[in-house]
């Protein structure tokens, strides 16, 4: 399974959104969502998870992710 495209999956969102539609359709896939809070959800998710992409992997550490760091003295 490849990896999404958060712009896609955020503009799709968006556009049920804005149209009342709790069914997106795209690439031969179809999901129905209970309510347009389970969109907004879902499109708050995708929007970080965008965020979180556009962050520098130097940023992050050389690993990917940061742990503090702890001394006795």
């Amino acid at each position: 399974m490849p990896a999404p495209d958060y712009a896609v999956e955020i503009s799709a969102l968006e556009t049920a959104l804005s149209t009342g539609e709790l069914t997106i359709e795209q690439d031969g896939e179809r999901v129905t969502y209970q309510s347009a809070s389970d969109i907004v959800k879902r499109l708050s998710y995708f929007q970080q998870k965008a965020a979180e992409a556009a962050v520098s992997p130097s940023s992050r550490g050389q690993f990917g992710f940061s742990a503090p760091a702890y001394s006795r003295d």
